[in-house]
């Protein structure tokens, strides 16, 4: 009977380690699987803030167009766009994004002041809408700045949370980088619109 009694305690020891070793195998593979989707969400945030760079990118120069009578800085503008898009696709984080974002801001400040200081151009339906649909997009990049960010601090938030940063330190998931306000963001730009 000893015999017997041995066996079962072995066998039930043996069962119960095999239990406990696929029960931590399959936290670490759902975890790392989280950590992927988590990754895919942050790319797909950060293909979003793109686009809606790249949809204001498009706006300028219809807008340029509509105002180009009134201004003689034209051939500045589309050069700026041009580098912008090529900055906005080649862009890997959020500063990188913000860096190029600057001189594009300098310029939509510029048209908009143009614009208010012109009461013919003010008066015109074609810029009223553009300009109506430049601020729109203003709105959506702040809201996917948001989204991105919200994105970024779940899955940090995932990775960095006891034993998850163990797994994720064996695969690689490092913390990713927020949007954050470019330094001075919180001074008004000072818009210079003298013409040569």
């Amino acid at each position: 009977m000893s015999g017997k009694s041995f066996w079962s305690k072995t066998t039930i020891v043996i069962v119960i380690v095999v239990v406990i070793a696929v029960i931590f195998i399959g936290y670490i593979i759902n975890s790392r699987n989280n950590m992927v989707a988590k990754e895919i969400e942050i790319e797909n945030a950060w293909a979003q803030v793109q686009n809606v760079y790249q949809r204001r990118l498009d706006l300028i120069p219809n807008l340029a167009e509509s105002v180009k009578g009134y201004m003689q800085m034209e051939k500045d503008i589309f050069e700026a766009i041009a580098e912008a898009r090529a900055g906005i696709n080649s862009a890997e984080t959020p500063a990188e994004l913000e860096s190029v974002n600057k001189e594009i801001d300098s310029f939509i400040g510029n048209l908009r002041v143009v614009v208010e200081d012109t009461p013919e151009l003010k008066a015109s339906e074609n810029v009223r809408d553009l300009m109506t649909q430049l601020e729109g997009t203003e709105n959506r990049i702040a809201t996917e700045r948001q989204r991105f960010n919200e994105t970024i601090k779940d899955y940090n938030t995932y990775i960095r949370m006891f034993p998850r940063n163990i797994i994720a330190g064996w695969f690689g998931f490092e913390p990713k980088e927020f949007f954050e306000a470019a330094e001075g963001a919180e001074i008004a730009p000072e818009i210079d619109l003298e013409l040569d």
